[in-house]
């Protein structure tokens, strides 16, 4: 099949990364593929760009990136008419649009697929006026998503939200996946521990609870590693409540590129984020055999439970938890073991490729 992909940026965010991977997948079944950016990546974060155009058959970059500039749907008309995609499959809101604009156009209509990757409504982002227009372009969005041919939300819970919005409308859930894992029990003669987060730096990923809990804590054994980038102005924000160039042991690493060599520096994870549209950090934790604790929230109380990581309802249980995870870490081996063990055992069961890219197959082949 000629697949295209149709995404806001290819900065190496959640989709952004989850695309790569199903590309590479792709790409091993003999498809032809090619990837359209609709905008640019941004300046934060580190470019997968060089990473697609080894795998897929050519990247297109939209010259005028805006979503209300007609430049950038004509370029997109231009591409569609020209290669006949037999797929085409959007990623982001943007993105959706801008393909239904086109579509209606098109003398070939291809197979369109849709993948909801977040509940796009429900992010924090500190600004009424953006989160009220988040709100105020859903029925608009929700519209456009029923007028293709096929719906992919990323988790359970992106498909409960999409529901509420949309009583009846059809969606299939296949969740991102996790590469081959290596079980790797806990380290021994833990003492001094190192606390990890990973994520953008934003109100909605609940930084600043996981700020005032590290310094409430008062441990000289313990570092907190911060990945990831975020706003300028919030991040000058969060350094003078905070005082953050004072703390020897806070660490901002800004953005991560090589979450192996991140991952292997830890003890242990912690995510305090209010809305996900799955988690994928999360799953790349689990998936390099860390403990975890998480906001007993969905998608990630799916995820993880009191027989694999930690999660809490509150800043106080939040304490509780994650002093209860130090103390396994450093006392409990057994029952640590057993948590790795069991959340390992999740991954390859549910988050497994080979289960979910053949349901990506058959959407694309009978959806």
């Amino acid at each position: 099949m000629k697949i295209c992909h149709v995404i806001n940026s290819l900065s190496g965010g959640g989709a952004e990364t989850h695309l790569l991977d199903l590309v590479k997948a792709q790409r091993n079944e003999g498809h032809e593929l090619y990837v359209i950016s609709t905008g640019p990546d941004k300046t934060n974060m580190a470019s997968l760009e060089s990473q697609f155009k080894e795998i897929v058959n050519k990247v297109y970059r939209l010259n005028a990136p805006r979503l209300f500039n007609p430049v950038s749907y004509r370029a997109l008309l231009n591409i569609q008419k020209k290669m006949a995609f037999d797929i085409v499959h959007t990623h982001q809101p943007r993105s959706d649009i801008m393909f239904y604009a086109v579509n209606a156009f098109l003398p070939h209509k291809p197979k369109w697929i849709v993948s909801i990757h977040g509940k796009y409504d429900t992010y924090l982002e500190g600004k009424f006026s953006f989160n009220l227009l988040k709100k105020l372009l859903m029925p608009l969005l929700v519209f456009i998503w029923n007028k293709s041919n096929h719906i992919i939300c990323i988790s359970s819970e992106v498909g409960t939200w999409l529901s509420n919005y949309s009583t009846g409308i059809k969606f299939s859930v296949v969740n991102y996946w996790i590469e081959p894992l290596v079980f790797k029990e806990i380290e021994d003669n833990t003492n001094k521990i190192n606390i990890g987060f990973l994520g953008r730096i934003n109100k909605n990923k609940g930084i600043e609870d996981l700020l005032k809990l590290f310094l409430d804590l008062e441990n000289n054994n313990l570092h907190l590693l911060i990945g990831g980038t975020g706003k300028k102005s919030y991040l000058d924000k969060i350094n003078d409540k905070y005082k953050l160039d004072k703390k020897s042991n806070i660490q901002f690493l800004n953005y991560v590129d090589n979450k192996k060599e991140f991952f292997s520096k830890i003890h242990l994870f912690v995510f305090p984020s209010y809305s996900e549209g799955l988690g994928l950090v999360l799953l790349e934790a689990m998936s390099n055999s860390k403990i975890c604790i998480t906001r007993n929230v969905s998608p990630m109380n799916a995820i993880l439970n009191t027989e694999i990581g930690f999660l809490f309802d509150n800043q106080a249980d939040f304490k509780d938890k994650i002093e209860s995870a130090i103390d396994l870490i450093k006392n409990d081996k057994t029952t640590a073991d057993k948590k790795l063990l069991n959340q390992y055992n999740l991954l390859n069961e549910k988050y497994c490729k080979e289960v979910l890219f053949k349901k990506i197959e058959s959407i694309y082949l009978n959806g």
